[in-house]
């Protein structure tokens, strides 16, 4: 029977793929640089075709992250890309919008096996983009990619097939609904299985053993490329995460992820403290982050959820703003090795204080949005009762450590007056795109309450 509200919350959805057919369509009659324009204007119309959802409370959170994605994915795709990515741009821009469509799909997913066949072909259009630039990666670093993609999905079945012959159902709610009113379990039979399928999602979010992966995409693959990654699909896999947590949310559970997320801050400090490369400060930037946000999530109550949704909001236009920056560098003709920076700073003072803010605004100091998405995590801690000790000092020994490791890109900007004769070489796209995420930033940093009213409203329906 036709239903008018199931048509409603995928209109999103059919609006990208009908610009996927355009753009298919167009690589034959048309030129080039029109491939960027249609990709924008149909992730734009489609963004709009979501205020439909706000109808629909308790979908609010999956609408808030579709919304991110959609304004993620918009703000990304305008950076400048590499001569590989423009010589073939609509190829290039099919498969972006079709990672975009599949991530919105893992966002609807209400199963598991809808999660697992979105996951699958969202990592396929993953592999092809990542291989678009040819010159930077190599054969075997995208084999050793898929790879461990490979064994994160067959850990995922597993976990799945477990629970299947456990409960006789695929759908989370369904699920939910055994595990609240079947208590005669054992810690083998609940927990286990969700812990394979944690480890196949962790994957996905680059959490430490599992997402080894991280150093290497970032440090070979194109900047623009890099900036995707490092944000949109982890969007995607946290609206999973939320959904399926109230299975099996447990203090052994919680204790698992906890641990998974100490462990990955801890690597991202040790690995940043000896990077001297921009893009391997940012991997270790990435460790860091996904660390604080496991920890708040781990905890599963309507504060933590909330200030998880207000940290997102923060940490997209802060990290994208960054990844903007280290474009400009690159353009400009860098490498990105801190050292080749030297005196920077002194020479475009616009551009330097761009970059500083979303830096400072990654370390959270104040007026920025780092500064109270932070103090919003903290609070979610501190609500969690006697476990909440331990947690706060381990997230104040990753805050005091990212600034060490932040301080390193800034102290080398202004390390000395010396300046190889080297200039902007024009305003770019990337260049704009950082003072809107510079401003972006400094504006929830000093109005931080619209952002939280909302985000508390999010989670009070979830």
């Amino acid at each position: 029977m036709f239903n008018y509200d199931n048509v409603i919350k995928f209109v999103p959805e059919i609006v990208l793929m009908i610009t996927m057919f355009i753009q298919f369509i167009l690589s034959f009659i048309s030129k080039r640089r029109i491939a960027n324009f249609v990709s924008l204007l149909g992730m734009f119309i489609s963004a709009i075709s979501l205020i439909n959802s706000f109808i629909y409370p308790t979908e609010l959170y999956i609408t808030f992250f579709k919304v991110l994605i959609l304004i993620s994915s918009i703000i990304v795709l305008n950076l400048t890309s590499c001569k590989s990515v423009i010589k073939r741009l609509f190829t290039f821009n099919i498969l972006y919008l079709s990672s975009v469509f599949f991530l919105m799909m893992i966002v609807n997913s209400n199963d598991y096996l809808s999660l697992f066949f979105n996951i699958e072909l969202f990592s396929l259009c993953l592999y092809f983009l990542i291989s678009i630039d040819r010159k930077k990666i190599t054969v075997a670093e995208t084999i050793k990619y898929m790879i461990m993609s490979v064994l994160s999905s067959a850990f995922l079945l597993l976990g799945v097939s477990f629970i299947y012959g456990l409960t006789g159902s695929l759908e989370f709610y369904n699920i939910r609904e055994y595990f609240a009113y079947n208590q005669n379990y054992t810690f083998s039979s609940s927990i286990v299985p969700y812990i394979f399928i944690s480890i196949g999602l962790f994957f996905k979010l680059g959490v430490f053993p599992f997402g080894n992966w991280v150093i290497d995409i970032y440090k070979n693959i194109n900047t623009k490329l890099v900036t995707y990654i490092s944000v949109i699909p982890k969007l995607a896999i946290f609206t999973v995460l939320i959904k399926i947590l109230p299975s099996i949310i447990s203090f052994e559970f919680s204790l698992f992820i906890i641990f998974l997320a100490c462990i990955t801050g801890g690597f991202g400090v040790l690995y940043g403290l000896k990077s001297k490369n921009l893009k391997e400060i940012m991997a270790s930037s990435s460790y860091i982050n996904v660390s604080y946000m496991l920890m708040v999530l781990a905890l599963y109550t309507k504060i933590s959820l909330s200030a998880l949704m207000f940290y997102w909001i923060c940490y997209v236009f802060m990290n994208i703003g960054a990844f903007a920056g280290i474009l400009v560098l690159e353009h400009s003709g860098f490498t990105n090795n801190c050292v080749d920076i030297r005196g920077y700073f002194y020479k475009n003072p616009i551009f330097s204080l761009c970059f500083i803010v979303c830096i400072v605004g990654l370390m959270g100091f104040p007026i920025t949005s780092g500064f109270v998405g932070k103090l919003y995590l903290v609070s979610g801690i501190l609500n969690s009762g006697i476990i909440s000790i331990p947690l706060l000092l381990f997230m104040f020994f990753l805050m005091v450590s990212s600034v060490v490791i932040y301080m390193n890109i800034i102290k080398r900007g202004f390390e000395d007056k010396y300046f190889k004769d080297t200039y902007f070489i024009k305003k770019s796209a990337n260049t704009y795109i950082l003072y809107v995420c510079t401003l972006v930033t400094i504006f929830i940093g000093l109005f931080p309450v619209w952002g939280m009213k909302f985000c508390e409203l999010v989670s009070y329906y979830i």
